[in-house]
Parts: structure tokens; C-alpha cells; sequence
């Protein structure tokens, strides 16, 4: 490529490329006002095709925690109602054990057909509630009530080792006794 200079009534000579007029200093800001729009134009180019990539990962940000909300939701609701069929089945063995002090201990078959009911109502509540509200309403009546929420659980554990041993399997028809029953035969 050649360029073809000409003269200019002041002596200095321009290029085919350059405009008229305008000298080395004009092409160079003609060329940094150039350059500083090209500049421009792809840093709004970049910065809108990096707010749209954002968006997009966003979304897919949100639709990735949409999935592992339900899929954890899905969890803690298999989970409460395996929790609400094992409370059942404890009022269920609290009702037996009701029935094993009907004879000796009315009174007491009274309050552990009560805390069986009661246990009943639990593992109805548990299955109708959601997660969040049953373990603040727990929460709150253990701080209320702490000597009855301990008394309850202690009751229930008592309930529950008295079905445990009442169901327990004999070994080769040898019925088996505790350390309380032969003290109490003997």
C-alpha cells in the first residue's frame, strides 16, 4: 500500500489518508476517539452478555434450589410420618401397658390409658403438622413446662420398657426372668 503525498500551501506534504487539514496531531486523536469507541462499544457489549449469562445462572441457581427444597422437603415429611407411626405405635404399647396394671395398679392403668390417649393425639398432630411448627411447639413447652415435659418422657420410657419386656421372646420355651421378678417370687 502506497500512500501519495501532496504538497500544502504552508510547505508540509498529506497523505491520500489523511484528512485535509489536519495533521499527525489530528489523526491521533481521530484514532484515540476511534479507539476509545470501539473500547466502549465492547465494554457495553461484555457487560450485557455478562448480565445475561447472570441471569441465566441465576435462574439456574434458583431452579437448582427449588429442586433440593423439595427434594429435602419430600425427605422431612418421609421422615415425619415414619416419626408419627413410631409415636403411635408407642401409645399403642403405652395402651397395653395400661392394660398389664389394670389388675394390680387400677389407678395408675387410669393415668397411662390417659398419657396413652394423649400420645395418640401427639402422633395425630405430628401427621396433620408441619415440621417448623411441631418442634417450636415443642420447644416452647419444654421451656413452659419443663418438670411435666421430663415427667412425660420419663413416664414413656417406663411405659415403653414394661411392653418391651411383656413382648420379649423366650429362648427354647425357657421362660425368661428378670432380676426384679425373681426377687419378687422369691
Amino acid at each position: 500500500m502506497s500512500d501519495t503525498y501532496t504538497a500544502r500551501p504552508d510547505g508540509k506534504r498529506t497523505s491520500d489518508h489523511e484528512p485535509s487539514g489536519q495533521g499527525f496531531p489530528g489523526q491521533a486523536k481521530d484514532m484515540v476517539r476511534d479507539v476509545t469507541a470501539k473500547a466502549s462499544d465492547l465494554t457495553d457489549n461484555v457487560t450485557r452478555a455478562a448480565k445475561d449469562n447472570a441471569a441465566q445462572l441465576g435462574d439456574a441457581a434458583v431452579d437448582m434450589a427449588n429442586s433440593a427444597k423439595k427434594k429435602v422437603e419430600a425427605a422431612v415429611s418421609q421422615r415425619k410420618s415414619i416419626g408419627a407411626d413410631y409415636i403411635g405405635s408407642i401409645a399403642q404399647a403405652t395402651g397395653r401397658a395400661a392394660h398389664e396394671f389394670e389388675a394390680e395398679l387400677p389407678q395408675a392403668a387410669h393415668y397411662i390409658r390417659q398419657a396413652s390417649e394423649q400420645i395418640q393425639g401427639v402422633a395425630d398432630t405430628v401427621r396433620e403438622r408441619d415440621v417448623r411448627e411441631l418442634v417450636g411447639e415443642v420447644q416452647d413447652f419444654a421451656r413452659r413446662q419443663p418438670t411435666l415435659f421430663f415427667g412425660g418422657a420419663v413416664v414413656l420410657g417406663f411405659a415403653a420398657l414394661r411392653f418391651l419386656k411383656s413382648t420379649a421372646p423366650t429362648s427354647s420355651g425357657n421362660v425368661q426372668t428378670s432380676a426384679f421378678d425373681a426377687r419378687r417370687e422369691g
